[in-house]
Protein backbone atom coordinates (compact mmCIF):
# COMPACT_ATOMS: atom_id res chain seq x y z
CA UNK A 1 0.00 0.00 0.00
CA UNK A 2 1.23 3.36 -1.17
CA UNK A 3 0.74 6.22 1.59
CA UNK A 4 0.50 9.70 1.20
CA UNK A 5 3.72 11.09 0.58
CA UNK A 6 5.95 11.71 3.96
CA UNK A 7 8.89 14.18 4.47
CA UNK A 8 12.05 13.19 6.31
CA UNK A 9 14.24 16.47 7.57
CA UNK A 10 17.93 16.34 8.72
CA UNK A 11 21.10 17.61 8.52
CA UNK A 12 24.12 15.21 8.39
CA UNK A 13 26.43 14.95 5.65
CA UNK A 14 29.31 11.81 6.30
CA UNK A 15 26.70 9.97 8.78
CA UNK A 16 23.46 10.22 7.04
CA UNK A 17 21.64 8.40 9.50
CA UNK A 18 17.96 10.36 8.28
CA UNK A 19 18.58 8.80 4.41
CA UNK A 20 18.68 5.30 6.08
CA UNK A 21 15.64 6.13 8.03
CA UNK A 22 14.04 7.49 4.62
CA UNK A 23 14.55 3.75 2.64
CA UNK A 24 13.19 2.02 6.14
CA UNK A 25 9.78 4.16 5.56
CA UNK A 26 9.89 3.65 1.71
CA UNK A 27 10.27 0.08 2.55
CA UNK A 28 7.03 0.16 4.55
CA UNK A 29 5.15 2.22 1.66
CA UNK A 30 5.82 5.59 2.53
CA UNK A 31 6.38 7.70 -1.12
CA UNK A 32 9.31 9.99 1.19
CA UNK A 33 10.95 13.27 0.48
CA UNK A 34 14.43 13.58 2.02
CA UNK A 35 15.52 17.38 2.70
CA UNK A 36 18.79 18.42 4.10
CA UNK A 37 18.13 21.70 5.85
CA UNK A 38 21.44 23.19 5.08
CA UNK A 39 20.83 23.02 1.39
CA UNK A 40 17.72 25.32 2.01
CA UNK A 41 20.47 28.31 2.63
CA UNK A 42 24.03 29.61 1.16
CA UNK A 43 26.51 26.63 2.49
CA UNK A 44 28.66 29.77 4.40
CA UNK A 45 25.79 30.23 6.13
CA UNK A 46 26.55 27.13 8.14
CA UNK A 47 30.23 27.45 9.11
CA UNK A 48 29.17 30.78 10.65
CA UNK A 49 26.56 29.66 12.86
CA UNK A 50 29.14 27.59 14.79
CA UNK A 51 30.53 30.96 15.92
CA UNK A 52 27.31 33.60 16.39
CA UNK A 53 27.54 32.63 19.70
CA UNK A 54 30.72 33.92 20.47
CA UNK A 55 28.98 37.69 19.34
CA UNK A 56 27.60 39.62 22.36
CA UNK A 57 24.01 38.26 23.02
CA UNK A 58 22.17 40.75 20.50
CA UNK A 59 24.26 40.48 17.55
CA UNK A 60 23.90 36.64 18.77
CA UNK A 61 20.51 36.99 18.28
CA UNK A 62 20.04 38.97 15.64
CA UNK A 63 22.06 36.85 13.50
CA UNK A 64 20.80 33.65 14.02
CA UNK A 65 17.39 34.71 13.62
CA UNK A 66 18.08 35.67 9.97
CA UNK A 67 19.95 32.22 9.78
CA UNK A 68 16.45 30.63 10.83
CA UNK A 69 14.00 32.67 9.12
CA UNK A 70 15.34 31.59 5.66
CA UNK A 71 15.59 28.00 6.43
CA UNK A 72 11.72 28.15 7.67
CA UNK A 73 10.70 30.45 5.01
CA UNK A 74 12.35 28.13 1.91
CA UNK A 75 11.27 25.15 3.74
CA UNK A 76 7.74 26.54 3.93
CA UNK A 77 7.17 27.18 0.09
CA UNK A 78 8.03 24.05 -0.50
CA UNK A 79 5.51 22.49 2.19
CA UNK A 80 2.55 24.63 0.43
CA UNK A 81 3.77 23.37 -2.51
CA UNK A 82 4.19 19.36 -1.44
CA UNK A 83 1.62 19.55 1.66
CA UNK A 84 3.16 16.21 3.05
CA UNK A 85 0.99 14.14 5.33
CA UNK A 86 3.62 13.13 8.06
CA UNK A 87 6.48 15.01 8.74
CA UNK A 88 9.93 13.37 10.66
CA UNK A 89 12.03 16.00 12.14
CA UNK A 90 15.88 14.93 13.18
CA UNK A 91 16.26 16.57 16.21
CA UNK A 92 15.23 20.35 15.73
CA UNK A 93 16.63 20.70 12.42
CA UNK A 94 16.55 24.71 13.19
CA UNK A 95 12.49 24.15 12.73
CA UNK A 96 10.50 26.95 14.80
CA UNK A 97 7.63 25.93 16.72
CA UNK A 98 5.93 28.59 14.62
CA UNK A 99 6.38 26.70 11.72
CA UNK A 100 5.15 23.70 13.15
CA UNK A 101 2.16 24.56 13.83
CA UNK A 102 1.78 25.59 10.08
CA UNK A 103 2.28 22.39 9.55
CA UNK A 104 -0.03 20.66 11.89
CA UNK A 105 -2.86 23.64 11.18
CA UNK A 106 -2.68 22.18 7.30
CA UNK A 107 -3.37 18.71 8.70
CA UNK A 108 0.23 17.34 8.94
CA UNK A 109 0.82 15.23 11.67
CA UNK A 110 4.98 16.36 12.95
CA UNK A 111 7.06 13.50 14.47
CA UNK A 112 10.53 14.69 15.79
CA UNK A 113 13.05 11.57 16.15
CA UNK A 114 15.56 12.95 19.00
CA UNK A 115 19.54 12.10 18.31
CA UNK A 116 19.97 14.26 21.36
CA UNK A 117 19.16 15.38 24.67
CA UNK A 118 16.63 18.44 24.05
CA UNK A 119 17.85 19.35 28.18
CA UNK A 120 21.01 19.35 27.50
CA UNK A 121 22.99 23.03 26.79
CA UNK A 122 23.54 23.17 23.41
CA UNK A 123 24.62 26.61 22.18
CA UNK A 124 23.78 26.13 18.45
CA UNK A 125 20.21 24.94 19.86
CA UNK A 126 18.72 27.55 21.47
CA UNK A 127 14.94 26.21 20.74
CA UNK A 128 15.56 23.16 20.35
CA UNK A 129 13.14 22.20 23.40
CA UNK A 130 10.49 24.12 22.00
CA UNK A 131 10.64 22.23 18.68
CA UNK A 132 10.27 19.24 20.69
CA UNK A 133 7.39 20.08 22.64
CA UNK A 134 5.11 21.47 19.67
CA UNK A 135 5.66 17.92 17.76
CA UNK A 136 2.63 15.30 17.78
CA UNK A 137 4.58 12.78 18.91
CA UNK A 138 9.11 12.59 19.99
CA UNK A 139 11.36 9.39 19.05
CA UNK A 140 13.30 9.05 22.06
CA UNK A 141 16.35 6.13 21.85
CA UNK A 142 17.47 7.34 25.66
CA UNK A 143 14.88 6.03 28.73
CA UNK A 144 16.99 8.81 30.54
CA UNK A 145 15.17 11.75 28.51
CA UNK A 146 11.84 10.64 29.14
CA UNK A 147 10.98 12.00 32.68
CA UNK A 148 12.12 15.44 31.82
CA UNK A 149 10.22 15.59 28.74
CA UNK A 150 6.99 13.48 30.69
CA UNK A 151 7.55 16.42 32.99
CA UNK A 152 6.73 18.76 30.41
CA UNK A 153 3.64 16.68 29.54
CA UNK A 154 5.26 16.82 25.92
CA UNK A 155 3.31 14.61 23.03
CA UNK A 156 3.45 11.13 22.65
CA UNK A 157 6.63 9.48 23.36
CA UNK A 158 8.14 6.07 21.67
CA UNK A 159 11.35 4.86 23.12
CA UNK A 160 12.72 3.24 20.49
CA UNK A 161 16.96 2.36 19.70
CA UNK A 162 18.38 4.29 16.63
CA UNK A 163 19.41 0.69 14.67
CA UNK A 164 21.64 0.49 11.99
CA UNK A 165 21.68 -0.16 8.35
CA UNK A 166 22.98 -3.34 7.29
CA UNK A 167 23.06 -2.83 3.83
CA UNK A 168 26.12 -0.35 5.01
CA UNK A 169 27.01 -1.80 7.57
CA UNK A 170 28.32 -5.50 7.30
CA UNK A 171 31.68 -7.85 7.26
CA UNK A 172 33.42 -8.17 4.12
CA UNK A 173 37.25 -9.25 3.26
CA UNK A 174 38.89 -6.01 3.07
CA UNK A 175 41.81 -5.41 0.31
CA UNK A 176 45.25 -4.80 0.56
CA UNK A 177 44.89 -1.39 0.21
CA UNK A 178 42.03 -1.07 2.66
CA UNK A 179 43.92 -3.19 5.23
CA UNK A 180 47.24 -0.34 4.42
CA UNK A 181 44.87 2.66 5.37
CA UNK A 182 42.83 1.40 8.34
CA UNK A 183 44.32 -2.16 9.63
CA UNK A 184 44.80 -1.57 13.63
CA UNK A 185 44.23 -3.77 16.74
CA UNK A 186 41.47 -1.11 17.79
CA UNK A 187 40.10 1.74 16.29
CA UNK A 188 37.78 4.99 16.96
CA UNK A 189 35.87 7.42 14.74
CA UNK A 190 34.68 10.62 16.23
CA UNK A 191 35.07 14.35 16.68
CA UNK A 192 36.77 15.55 19.30
CA UNK A 193 34.05 18.13 19.73
CA UNK A 194 36.19 21.36 20.70
CA UNK A 195 38.22 21.88 23.84
CA UNK A 196 35.17 21.19 26.28
CA UNK A 197 33.48 19.01 28.66
CA UNK A 198 33.00 16.71 26.02
CA UNK A 199 36.24 16.64 24.14
CA UNK A 200 37.95 16.24 27.04
CA UNK A 201 36.14 13.49 28.55
CA UNK A 202 36.38 11.56 25.35
CA UNK A 203 40.32 12.06 24.50
CA UNK A 204 41.06 11.07 28.45
CA UNK A 205 39.25 7.96 27.77
CA UNK A 206 40.59 6.95 25.04
CA UNK A 207 43.79 7.61 26.37
CA UNK A 208 44.39 4.95 27.96
CA UNK A 209 44.70 3.08 24.75
CA UNK A 210 47.06 5.45 23.57
CA UNK A 211 50.64 2.55 23.49
CA UNK A 212 48.29 -0.20 21.88
CA UNK A 213 48.43 -0.62 18.11
CA UNK A 214 45.26 1.96 18.22
CA UNK A 215 44.21 4.48 15.29
CA UNK A 216 41.92 7.48 15.97
CA UNK A 217 40.41 9.12 12.72
CA UNK A 218 38.92 12.15 13.80
CA UNK A 219 38.54 16.10 12.70
CA UNK A 220 40.25 19.18 13.06
CA UNK A 221 38.34 19.99 16.42
CA UNK A 222 40.58 16.97 17.79
CA UNK A 223 44.10 19.21 17.67
CA UNK A 224 43.08 21.82 20.44
CA UNK A 225 42.16 18.40 22.70
CA UNK A 226 45.43 16.79 22.06
CA UNK A 227 47.50 19.49 22.94
CA UNK A 228 46.55 18.33 26.55
CA UNK A 229 46.71 14.58 25.28
CA UNK A 230 50.16 14.70 23.85
CA UNK A 231 50.19 10.86 23.80
CA UNK A 232 47.23 10.32 21.45
CA UNK A 233 49.14 12.49 18.77
CA UNK A 234 50.56 9.30 17.80
CA UNK A 235 47.26 7.62 17.53
CA UNK A 236 45.83 10.22 15.58
CA UNK A 237 44.65 10.78 12.03
CA UNK A 238 43.33 14.05 10.86
CA UNK A 239 40.75 12.33 8.37
CA UNK A 240 36.71 12.19 9.01
CA UNK A 241 35.32 9.20 7.30
CA UNK A 242 31.80 8.40 5.70
CA UNK A 243 29.98 5.91 6.41
CA UNK A 244 30.95 3.27 4.19
CA UNK A 245 34.31 4.00 5.13
CA UNK A 246 33.77 3.49 8.58
CA UNK A 247 32.12 -0.01 7.98
CA UNK A 248 35.43 -0.68 6.10
CA UNK A 249 37.92 0.72 8.82
CA UNK A 250 35.91 -1.60 11.41
CA UNK A 251 36.47 -4.92 8.83
CA UNK A 252 40.45 -4.15 8.93
CA UNK A 253 40.45 -3.58 13.30
CA UNK A 254 39.45 -5.81 15.85
CA UNK A 255 38.33 -3.47 18.64
CA UNK A 256 35.65 -0.93 18.75
CA UNK A 257 35.56 1.32 22.41
CA UNK A 258 32.81 3.31 22.13
CA UNK A 259 32.38 6.14 24.47
CA UNK A 260 29.77 8.54 24.67
CA UNK A 261 28.99 12.68 25.23
CA UNK A 262 28.03 13.42 28.53
CA UNK A 263 24.10 14.48 26.65
CA UNK A 264 23.73 10.64 27.33
CA UNK A 265 22.23 9.13 30.23
CA UNK A 266 20.85 5.62 29.69
CA UNK A 267 21.36 5.34 25.72
CA UNK A 268 22.86 3.55 23.61
CA UNK A 269 25.17 4.96 20.68
CA UNK A 270 24.13 4.53 17.27
CA UNK A 271 27.88 3.62 16.85
CA UNK A 272 27.52 0.78 18.88
CA UNK A 273 24.53 -0.59 16.52
CA UNK A 274 26.36 -0.18 13.61
CA UNK A 275 29.95 -1.45 14.72
CA UNK A 276 28.28 -4.46 15.84
CA UNK A 277 26.62 -4.74 12.15
CA UNK A 278 29.93 -4.33 10.37
CA UNK A 279 31.40 -7.41 12.78
CA UNK A 280 33.70 -5.54 15.02
CA UNK A 281 33.63 -6.20 18.37
CA UNK A 282 32.49 -3.85 20.55
CA UNK A 283 33.52 -2.62 23.58
CA UNK A 284 30.38 0.32 24.56
CA UNK A 285 30.11 2.72 28.03
CA UNK A 286 27.80 1.13 30.31
CA UNK A 287 24.82 2.46 30.07
CA UNK A 288 21.52 0.84 31.47
CA UNK A 289 19.85 0.92 28.47
CA UNK A 290 22.46 -1.78 27.69
CA UNK A 291 20.77 -4.32 29.95
CA UNK A 292 17.37 -3.50 28.25
CA UNK A 293 18.42 -3.95 24.75
CA UNK A 294 21.00 -6.90 24.81
CA UNK A 295 21.64 -9.93 26.62
CA UNK A 296 25.02 -10.49 28.98
CA UNK A 297 26.56 -12.42 26.27
CA UNK A 298 25.99 -10.53 23.53
CA UNK A 299 27.52 -7.12 24.86
CA UNK A 300 30.95 -6.68 26.95
CA UNK A 301 30.93 -2.70 28.62
CA UNK A 302 33.04 -0.69 30.69
CA UNK A 303 32.05 1.58 33.84
CA UNK A 304 36.21 3.15 33.77
CA UNK A 305 38.56 3.78 31.56
CA UNK A 306 41.11 1.37 33.75
CA UNK A 307 37.87 -1.31 32.80
CA UNK A 308 38.41 -0.37 29.09
CA UNK A 309 41.73 -1.17 29.04
CA UNK A 310 41.55 -4.77 30.87
CA UNK A 311 38.70 -5.53 28.42
CA UNK A 312 40.91 -4.19 25.31
CA UNK A 313 44.07 -6.05 26.31
CA UNK A 314 41.81 -9.36 27.74
CA UNK A 315 40.08 -9.69 24.27
CA UNK A 316 43.03 -8.65 22.09
CA UNK A 317 44.62 -12.10 23.49
CA UNK A 318 41.20 -13.84 23.55
CA UNK A 319 40.07 -14.22 20.10
CA UNK A 320 37.86 -16.72 20.27
CA UNK A 321 35.96 -15.56 23.11
CA UNK A 322 36.35 -12.24 20.99
CA UNK A 323 35.11 -13.61 17.23
CA UNK A 324 31.96 -15.84 19.32
CA UNK A 325 30.79 -12.47 21.22
CA UNK A 326 31.30 -10.31 18.05
CA UNK A 327 28.94 -13.08 16.07
CA UNK A 328 26.22 -13.46 18.75
CA UNK A 329 26.14 -9.15 19.13
CA UNK A 330 25.74 -9.23 14.81
CA UNK A 331 22.90 -11.81 15.45
CA UNK A 332 21.14 -9.50 17.71
CA UNK A 333 21.40 -6.68 15.40
CA UNK A 334 20.42 -8.21 12.71
CA UNK A 335 17.58 -9.75 14.00
CA UNK A 336 16.14 -6.81 16.30
CA UNK A 337 17.98 -3.53 15.51
CA UNK A 338 17.82 -2.49 11.81
CA UNK A 339 16.11 0.49 10.69
CA UNK A 340 13.88 -1.91 8.51
CA UNK A 341 13.20 -3.95 12.25
CA UNK A 342 12.32 -0.93 13.86
CA UNK A 343 10.51 1.37 11.83
CA UNK A 344 7.29 -1.04 11.24
CA UNK A 345 7.20 -0.71 15.46
CA UNK A 346 7.40 3.02 15.41
CA UNK A 347 4.95 3.96 12.76
CA UNK A 348 2.56 1.45 14.84
CA UNK A 349 2.42 3.43 17.70
CA UNK A 350 1.90 6.75 15.41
Amino acid sequence: MQHETTWVLGEQELGPFERYFSMALEKCGHSVNYFNIHKLYPEYWKKANNYFHRFPRRIDNSLRAKYISVVNINLTKVYDRERPSLIFIYNDCLITPETISHFKRSGTKVVTFLGDDPGYLLPGKKTFLLTVLASDAIIVPDTGWIPGLKMLDAGKIIFSPIGTDPAVFFPFTPSESDLRSYSSDIIFIGTGYYLNSWGIKRAEVLSVLSDLEFKLFGDNLWLEVLEYFPELKRNFLNRRLNANEVNTACNCSKIYPVTVNSGVVNGVSTRVFDGMASGIFVIAEYKSDLDVLFEKEEIVSFKSKSELRKLAEYYLSHEKERLEIAMRARQRVLRDYTLEALVPKILEQL
